[in-house]
């Protein structure tokens, strides 16, 4: 069996030029605009600290070792494919990404390609990122550049995934897209497709279209319609991310703009009771947006198809329960 699978693997292996572009040696101008503009983008719409900045406390999904090293990586998820450790991104040469030119770091974050062509694992949402602008990737880029070189809370660890998704996704890339190239964001005078585009690089898609495989896409009768597996850890339990379509019962259909834009801002759900994680983890990046630009993705989200598609309620551990209670 394994031979088999080497087998293929190996036969599998010459598509991966496909997703791995050239890199040129362009730098992308730090300018006041793009600087204001990354940090935006990073610290609200995309939510990078979520993930990249430690946490000791607090987090469920991710146990990290500090709380103070901004964007410098060191927690851990745990889910059924192994164990990830999550990165450095700030400019430190040794743990972080400072030897990375600034085409190397746009190729990561929109192709989800390392520095050395490894591909990254999912969880690093690269698949909605693709749809990052040009102008925007740069912005990201040049703020990423800014921010406070720091050591990484631990060294630079393997992750520790199983075999198989292990050659499936870092070696073949079973849920790697084409390079993207000449990206453009929509006008933010057409409010749904701006709203759309929001909603993609704040990778809304990765969990609210969840399934056993890959995630739901747009014009799939259940896009953004609820995960259909759960996330699940010792620490957290098990939370389905909720309904986003426009269904009266078992979605958002009920509620009005401003009332989805308040649970936004204060991560309480449209029933009263508190977010769980991983959501509730979001809520302090997402909170920060603009109204302006809450108002495009809830006028987006009010244009799917609504899908019938009731989500089971999490089912938390005593430890997880404290973090949601009123």
């Amino acid at each position: 069996m394994l031979l088999a699978m080497a087998s293929a693997a190996s036969g599998l292996g010459g598509c991966r030029g496909k997703y791995i572009r050239a890199t040129t040696s362009e730098k992308f101008e730090p300018t006041a605009e793009r600087l204001q503009r990354g940090q935006y983008l990073v610290n609200q719409v995309m939510a990078c600290g979520a993930c990249h900045t430690s946490r000791a406390t607090g987090n469920p999904l991710m146990e990290g070792e500090q709380t103070d090293l901004f964007l410098a990586g060191g927690n851990t998820y745990n889910d059924r494919a192994g164990t990830t450790y999550v990165p450095n991104i700030t400019p430190d040469v040794e743990t972080g990404i400072g030897g990375w030119t600034d085409d190397e770091i746009l190729r990561a974050v929109r192709d989800g390609v390392a520095k050395d062509g490894h591909f990254l694992l999912p969880m690093m949402p690269y698949d909605e990122y693709q749809h990052l602008s040009d102008e925007d990737g740069k912005s990201v880029v040049a703020y990423l550049r800014s921010v406070p070189p720091a050591k990484a809370p631990r060294p630079r660890v393997e992750n520790q995934i199983k075999l198989i998704p292990r050659v499936l996704l870092t070696k073949i890339g079973v849920q790697m897209h084409a390079p993207v190239a000449n990206v453009m964001a929509p006008s933010r005078a057409d409010g749904v497709a701006y709203g759309r585009y929001l909603a993609s690089i704040a990778a809304c898609n990765g969990c609210h279209s969840l399934t056993a495989r890959a995630p739901h896409r747009e014009g799939d009768p259940l896009f953004l319609a609820g995960s259909e597996v759960p996330f699940s850890d010792a620490r957290l339990g098990k939370v389905y991310a909720r309904n986003l379509t426009p269904d009266v019962e078992t979605g958002i259909g009920k509620y009005k703009t401003a009332e989805v834009k308040t649970a936004l801002r204060n991560g309480k759900r449209l029933d009263g009771k508190r977010m769980a994680p991983p959501m509730s983890i979001l809520i302090p990046h997402y909170s920060g947006m603009t109204d302006e630009d809450l108002d495009a993705i809830v006028a987006f989200l009010g244009t799917l198809k609504a899908a019938k598609h009731a989500v089971p309620e999490p089912e938390l551990t005593p430890e997880a329960q404290k973090l949601v209670a009123p």
